[in-house]
């Protein structure tokens, strides 16, 4: 069986040690220090007692009211945003349609209104013939 070969037997035992020291050296000399940190920055919150609660519970009503706030603010200039732009290409856009309809459309719109009328006026006259 290759796993109980003396040749990578000792190999294989070398780089499970290697391996395993070097996590080991990274957990205690990066992430137990910081962990401990933030236990004891906290501990020394909370044994502050009814004062350091109530300063916590004061600063989250802050950060909240701001948030609410910002969001407010926010949503409101958007909405102003929104509806500028959107007055500003309604604009544009009978800009162009009047523009449009005065320059390249007036003569056929004439035109087709005049036979629409004719077609009419000749419907409603054999109307009242019969």
């Amino acid at each position: 069986m290759p796993q109980f070969d003396i040749i990578t037997f000792f190999l294989q035992t070398f780089w499970l040690l290697i391996i395993f020291f070097g996590f080991y050296v990274l957990i205690v000399h990066g992430f137990v220090p910081k962990l401990a940190t933030a236990l004891k920055t906290r501990k020394k919150k909370l044994d502050g007692g009814a004062s350091g609660v109530s300063v916590l519970n004061k600063e989250q009503l802050i950060v909240t009211t701001s948030k609410n706030t910002l969001i407010q603010i926010s949503a409101g200039n958007s909405k102003n945003n929104i509806n500028s732009m959107l007055t500003k290409s309604i604009d544009w856009l009978f800009a162009g349609m009047s523009f449009s309809n005065e320059r390249d459309l007036f003569s056929p719109n004439s035109s087709y209104l005049k036979k629409s009328a004719s077609t009419i006026a000749k419907q409603h006259s054999s109307i009242k013939k019969s």
